[in-house]
């Protein structure tokens, strides 16, 4: 007698090799999924005090710094902001240096230019914070030099 061998179906080792690389996708998925999670919730984070800031910002921008109430710091929900005012020095280019005493033009700079520095930091988690900068040109006196002495 013969023993006849069934050659249909699956070894066990076949299926063992299968096991393992389906594990392995699996798992590999798994900690894809997981990290996208936490990516997300991080830039949600982001979005979260980038708009914050920007209507922070833009309501300060609408406001006369000037005005005795003018807010210089202050607390948006879960936020810290204060906003600092820094004079900027306009100089001549490059050019202008190279040039002869006959062919120099004077240039009259008929304004004044400031940059305004907003910083917004999360009250609950130090390490989210934001810093935006808007610049503005403002006519000569302005800003009195009482106003600048206490806010530059």
């Amino acid at each position: 007698m013969t023993a006849r061998v069934d050659e249909r179906g699956f070894t066990l080792l076949e299926m063992m090799v299968a096991v393992l690389i389906v594990g392995l996708v699996v798992t590999t998925f798994m900690q894809l999924f997981g990290a996208s999670l936490r990516l997300e919730q991080k830039a949600r984070g982001f979005d979260e005090i980038v708009v914050r800031g920007r209507q922070t910002f833009a309501w300060l921008l609408a406001c006369d710094p000037r005005a005795d109430d003018f807010p210089w710091s202050g607390t948006t929900d879960n936020f810290t902001w204060r906003l600092r005012l820094e004079a900027v020095e306009v100089r001549p280019g490059p050019e202008a240096a190279t040039q002869s005493d006959e062919e120099a033009v004077t240039l009259r700079w008929t304004s004044e230019l400031y940059r305004l520095v907003l910083f917004l930091q999360d009250a609950q988690n130090p390490g989210r914070h934001l810093r935006l900068v808007a610049y503005r040109q403002v006519s000569p006196g302005y800003f009195t030099d009482e106003f600048k002495e206490k806010h530059l």
